[in-house]
C-alpha cells in the first residue's frame, strides 16, 4: 500500500511553528498593500520552522493550496512548479536527441554529451 503527503502530515504537523500563530497570517486576502506585510510576517515565522521542507513539500504535493505553505506564496509555489516542469521537459528532450543521435549513428557514444568528461 502506497502513502501519500497527505497521509504523513500529523507527523510533521504537530512541530510545525505555525500552530501556535494566528491562522489567519498565512491566508492574506491579496499579494499586495497591506497583505504583503502579513505575507512577510508569515514567512518569517515559517523561516523559524523546523519542518519548513515537509510543508512545503506538502503544500505542492496538495496544489492548489491557498496561503503561505512551507515558507512560500501560492504565487511564488506556482512559479516553483511552471520552473521544474520546464526544467523536466529540458531534460526529457536532452535525452530524446541524444537517443536518437545514438540510434541514427550522428554521434558516437565517446562524442555524446554523455559520453565527454
Amino acid at each position: 500500500m502506497t502513502t501519500s503527503t497527505a497521509d504523513h502530515l500529523g507527523e510533521w504537523w504537530t512541530l510545525a511553528a505555525c500552530r501556535s500563530a494566528d491562522p489567519d497570517l498565512f491566508f492574506p486576502i491579496s499579494q499586495s498593500g497591506p497583505a504583503a506585510m502579513q505575507i512577510r510576517r508569515a514567512k518569517a515565522v515559517c523561516a523559524q520552522c523546523a519542518v519548513r521542507p515537509e510543508c512545503l513539500r506538502y503544500a505542492l504535493a496538495a496544489d492548489p493550496l491557498q496561503g503561505v505553505w512551507g515558507g512560500l506564496s501560492e504565487e511564488e509555489r506556482r512559479l516553483m512548479r511552471r520552473r521544474e516542469q520546464k526544467a523536466r521537459a529540458r531534460a526529457a528532450r536532452r535525452v530524446s536527441f541524444s537517443a536518437r543521435a545514438l540510434r541514427g549513428g550522428g554521434l558516437s557514444p565517446s562524442r555524446s554529451p554523455a559520453g565527454r568528461r
